[in-house]
């Protein structure tokens, strides 16, 4: 069963064929739940990505802002699944008849597929490096780029995205840059920490661990 269907106010009864039709147009990349903010529970659930169970606690803070002061509409923000995937949201208040917010309809999408093709793109249409050229020379050209395409293509060796990498993963990946000589360039440090979302001082220290 995937709505708790008792005592639910009518505005928000009406909306859920919406959000199950969303969910299944959407299927199987987004989830779609409604959350009753008088209970403070879920009461609906479609394609559950997330674990959570009817009943469960809305947990309506990440949002930033008191209940009463709801927009219409959240704008898309993105945060982290159980698993470590990346999930981007959205959330549309649902009010009563005095415009007082009584649930949220949130829309919760898995993006962890389409970066995996963005990776599969990158490696298909990425020309291969020249052999024989040391490091400096075979990657003066666009060096992020090279960076870009080392990082994608560990990621596509191990099946796993960037964004979901432990730290002993990171470290072991910021090793294999720094033996690739990719860390001869000046502001490189800098951009491999922007893409594994660490600052420039852990990336240093993932180096340290590795010597």
């Amino acid at each position: 069963m995937n709505i708790q269907a008792s005592q639910l106010h009518p505005n928000m009864s009406a909306l859920i064929p919406t959000l199950e039709a969303v969910t299944k147009l959407l299927y199987p990349y987004a989830e779609g739940a409604m959350h009753d903010l008088r209970k403070g529970e879920i009461v609906a659930l479609f394609n559950n990505l997330s674990r959570r169970q009817l009943g469960d606690p809305s947990v309506v803070t990440e949002l930033g802002i008191e209940i009463k002061e709801f927009p219409d509409f959240f704008e898309p923000y993105y945060k982290t699944n159980w698993d470590g995937k990346k999930l981007k949201c959205t959330s549309i208040t649902v009010r009563d008849e005095n415009s007082t917010p009584i649930g949220l309809v949130c829309i919760n999408f898995d993006t962890t597929a389409f970066e995996t093709m963005n990776i599969q793109l990158d490696t298909f249409l990425n020309m291969p490096g020249t052999s024989g050229l040391n490091p400096v020379e075979q990657f003066a050209i666009d060096w992020r780029q090279q960076v870009t395409a080392f990082m994608n293509d560990y990621s596509l060796k191990n099946n796993i995205a960037l964004t979901a990498l432990s730290r002993e993963e990171k470290s072991m990946l910021v090793g294999q840059l720094y033996n690739q000589g990719l860390f001869n360039y000046r502001d490189a440090a800098a951009y491999i920490a922007q893409i594994l979302h660490v600052s420039r001082t852990t990336v240093y220290n993932y180096l340290k661990e590795g010597k």
